[in-house]
């Protein structure tokens, strides 16, 4: 049988990963692409799929001109390990799962991009980091923390929460997984869609509902914010069907260095949608904190 934390698994010259072994024993996969040289910044997937869903971003050569970039997935996602014990889902379990990963690639003081789910990892590594660990913060379609999810998200995606939990009704969870990938983006290319689709597969039911139950602390990260320690930017697609904008901009108010950009036409999936204009944001926003 195959299993998705042996040693070569999806591992290739095209993606050539490496699992990392976080402080608990969990096995994370993680992937880099660029020159270790230029200014870092790691990728932080959201809900139910894996780093997978930055291909497009990993495969553009227009990118790797200018920054080293690093991926993985976390916990319970993809081919990283998926534990189903609550110890394994308390805030410093996911920010010792990053640190496996900076360690690993020896980054400095990397930026850090949270798309959607993936922005409350960043206050995980607040809590147990100063904010001198990083050199600014990414929120794409992205939210501060998991006690501010049910304020942030469209009724829509509040909707489909318990099709996504579900454990009994194989029906409504399918329905609600292929209704959730095609509010990330309606016309997703199909060998990517079906990827997005396979991911949400992989992962238990169990690690799901701990995911989405988890309690942070968020201090550290807004106090990074209010101090101007750390500069942020919040980019937003326009189209987004998931993520609704002035709820995550009120859960971070006072935020001093704080940069706000409304990508036209995008939705939540906002690279797809507009990959040269969240290309450059991403990277002038860059290049001007680095």
């Amino acid at each position: 049988m195959i299993n998705p934390t042996d040693t070569n698994f999806g591992i290739s010259a095209v993606a050539p990963g490496r699992f990392v072994t976080s402080a608990d024993g969990t096995k994370i996969f993680s992937e880099a692409r660029g020159d270790p040289l230029k200014p870092a910044i790691v990728f932080i997937h959201g809900f139910g799929l894996g780093a997978m869903a930055f291909n497009e971003i990993f495969d553009d050569p227009l990118w790797l001109l200018q920054v080293y970039m690093v991926r993985y997935d976390t916990r319970g996602h993809g081919r990283s390990d998926k534990p189903t014990d609550p110890a394994a889902w308390v805030s410093q379990r996911l920010a010792d799962d990053f640190d496996a990963v900076v360690q690993s690639y020896n980054l400095n003081r990397p930026f850090v991009l949270g798309w959607s789910l993936g922005g409350p990892h960043i206050a995980d590594i607040l809590s147990f980091h100063s904010s001198n660990y990083l050199s600014g913060i990414i929120y794409d379609a992205a939210f501060p923390s998991m006690d501010t999810l049910f304020n942030v998200a469209s009724p829509a995606a509040v909707a489909l929460v318990p099709g996504l939990l579900e454990t009994t009704n194989v029906t409504q969870f399918q329905a609600s997984v292929i209704d959730f990938i095609n509010l990330c983006h309606p016309a997703l290319e199909w060998n990517f869609y079906l990827a997005c689709l396979g991911d949400s597969m992989v992962q238990p039911r169990a690690a799901t509902e701990l995911l989405v139950n988890r309690t942070q602390n968020s201090t550290g990260l807004l106090q990074a914010g209010i101090s101007g320690a750390l500069p942020l930017l919040a980019i937003f697609g326009a189209d987004d069907k998931l993520i609704l904008k002035q709820p995550v901009l009120d859960a971070i108010a006072g935020w001093q260095k704080l940069t706000v950009v409304t990508l036209p036409n995008a939705e939540h999936f906002t690279w797809i949608s507009r990959p040269v204009l969240f290309r450059t944001t991403v990277l002038q926003w860059i290049s001007g904190n680095a």
